[in-house]
Parts: C-alpha cells; sequence; structure tokens
C-alpha cells in the first residue's frame, strides 16, 4: 500500500511523533508507549466522532481490555501513524482494532496491531450502561467497513 492509502477497512488516523521519553535503552519505543499511542489515537477517534467529551457527569468511556501483538520495533526518527476503527458493537461495550504503522519510502510498515474493549460508563452510577442508539448510528455511519454485532 502507498503511503496515501490507508489499510484497509480504517478511515480515521493520526500521526503520532516520537517523543525522546518513548525510548527504552535500547533506543525503541518502549512496549508500554504503544498503549499510550493506542490511547492518543483513540481519544482522536472518539473527538472526531463527537462520542464522549471526557465529562464525568453523563456516560462515558472506559478500557475493559487490551490485547497487543507487536510486530516491529520503533525508533525516534520514524514517521509513525495510527490507525483506528469500531470492529464491534456490543450491547454495553465496543471493540476497536487499531494499528500503529511506520512509514518507509511509499509503504506501512505495521509495528503493532490492537483490539481495545471498551465500555460505555455510567459515572453517576459507577456501572456499565447500554450504549446510546445515536452512538451506535455515528459508529456505523462513519466506518468504511461493516461492524460486527
Amino acid at each position: 500500500m502507498t503511503s496515501m492509502t490507508p489499510p484497509e477497512g480504517f478511515r480515521h488516523h493520526i500521526a503520532m511523533p516520537v517523543r525522546w521519553s518513548d525510548l527504552d535503552a535500547l533506543g525503541h519505543v518502549n512496549n508500554a508507549v504503544y498503549l499510550t499511542y493506542f490511547e492518543q489515537a483513540r481519544i482522536s477517534y472518539f473527538n472526531a466522532l463527537a462520542l464522549w467529551d471526557g465529562s464525568v457527569n453523563k456516560l462515558g468511556l472506559i478500557m475493559a481490555r487490551a490485547v497487543i501483538d507487536y510486530k516491529l520495533p520503533l525508533n525516534a526518527s520514524d514517521d509513525v501513524h495510527v490507525f483506528t476503527r469500531t470492529k464491534r458493537l456490543g450491547t454495553k461495550s465496543f471493540d476497536t482494532e487499531q494499528v500503529i504503522v511506520r512509514r518507509v519510502d511509499d509503504q506501512w510498515q505495521v509495528a503493532a496491531n490492537g483490539l481495545i474493549t471498551i465500555v460505555v460508563f455510567d459515572y453517576q452510577t459507577n456501572q456499565s450502561a447500554p450504549m446510546p442508539q445515536a452512538w451506535r448510528e455515528m459508529l456505523t455511519a462513519y466506518e468504511p467497513a461493516p461492524i460486527q454485532t
């Protein structure tokens, strides 16, 4: 795929600058930082869809599970991007699929794949809540690929 073509089925992406503090003693991005990159991209995704503004006075979102498959190391000089999409919609949760890539010449190289389960959370009652129909409709309308239900 070329530098202008996202991985198949993904629409949302952000560039991710590699900070000096992201590096470990070997000069690679530390494995724990990959999760931070996924988080930053998900927040951008949620903001782009106006799903949640971060307020704890209404329904919000919390991460319940994270699975990461590491494919290759990232370095300080890499041109890093993170792609995000919704893969599955449940009654009270949904899964985001994410991929961290680095651009080398005119190709993306996958550095990591992630599957993150997000739970709709009512901060007033301190428990999970059903996903609002409006959120379900926004996610379905936004995604280029079908979402599992």
